[in-house]
């Protein structure tokens, strides 16, 4: 009786967005994979590497925001309320996407250990693994960065707040910190989503940084396309990924890439940025917002990429992996 008593106060306890303190251990969310083809093999600069869309009957599932690949095809991905997922890919023979198993949920917390009381609090959007291998996460609602020590603490430790930002009193509050990604140096690069206009700022946010760290230089978004994600590349640069939606045109996506030297270079607008591959109709597109770059055991660079549902009946959650086909990333 008292194991089922614990079992019904665990699972209110993670349907709730309301819940002060979360249950110290991780709950297993059953999960459902469904191919997706592209309908093509080649896309721009990039090679088709599978798809899956993964759907849940679990009400916990959904709002996925950004992914980071570590060892073993092990992800940890973020999700809109203030939650962490960890799961595994399944990979073919030969390295394409087939699948995703062993997924599981636990609260995030914030700097008093406790979760996240409202989806403004917890609206985690970009998360990037430091050279220590602690995970650092951006916060778009409130315009901030944490740094949490999965390694030690796995989901449950206490949140350690990062570098403040200046110039983010104007970014709205539903379209704030976006992407974010760390140098080989363990500075912490963040982008705003944008809007209207032309460019949209990128940060350069040491860790130990004592004062709010002003905006660096300006990423240059394609017109109606805003900035989702960004994320290393294994031998160098950034990867970024651009979203669009109107809602009579529907969804489109962009993968980018820009040398890491573009973020010393002068002037006011990163310079260097390629697009790898556009993303739309008649292609299956959706809200893309999660990109993650590694290296891959044949040597390649792969690319995925992962679309936030918003917990809504009418979008999926798209998981997708590519190949860089043409030409080395820039250093």
């Amino acid at each position: 009786m008292r194991s089922v008593v614990a079992l019904c106060a665990l699972l209110a306890a993670a349907c709730s967005p309301t819940v002060v303190d979360a249950p110290e251990q991780w709950r297993a969310i059953a999960i459902e994979t469904t191919p997706v083809e592209l309908g093509v093999e080649t896309l721009g600069r990039l090679r088709f590497r599978g798809g899956v869309e993964i759907s849940s009957a679990d009400v916990a599932f959904g709002g996925l925001s950004d992914l980071e690949v570590l060892d073993d095809n092990r992800i940890i991905a973020i999700s809109d309320n203030g939650d962490w997922f960890e799961a595994r890919l399944i990979l073919d023979d030969a390295g394409a996407l087939i699948g995703v198993s062993d997924v599981r949920t636990a609260f995030m917390r914030d700097e008093r250990g406790r979760a996240f009381a409202t989806k403004r609090a917890g609206d985690s959007e970009d998360i990037a693994q430091l050279p220590d291998g602690r995970i650092a996460v951006s916060f778009e609602q409130t315009q901030t960065i944490r740094i949490y020590d999965f390694n030690r603490d796995g989901p449950f430790g206490f949140a350690r707040a990062g570098p403040t930002l200046a110039a983010i009193e104007h970014l709205h509050r539903n379209a704030g910190l976006e992407a974010l990604a760390v140098t080989a140096e363990g500075v912490l690069l963040v982008g705003a989503e944008g809007g209207e206009a032309a460019t949209t700022p990128l940060w350069l946010a040491p860790l130990e940084a004592r004062e709010s760290v002003a905006p660096r230089i300006a990423y240059p978004i394609e017109a109606g396309y805003s900035l989702t994600g960004l994320d290393r590349l294994p031998d160098g640069g950034f990867v970024a990924l651009e979203r669009f939606y109107a809602p009579v045109i529907g969804a489109r996506a962009r993968i980018t890439m820009f040398p890491a030297a573009s973020l010393d270079a002068p002037g006011d607008t990163l310079p260097g940025v390629v697009e790898l591959a556009h993303i739309a109709p008649p292609m299956p597109v959706d809200n893309f917002e999660g990109i993650a770059a590694q290296r891959m055991p044949d040597g390649a660079t792969r690319i995925y990429i992962l679309s936030d549902n918003n917990f809504s009946g009418r979008q999926r959650t798209l998981l997708y992996a590519f190949d860089v086909s043409s030409e080395s990333p820039p250093r």
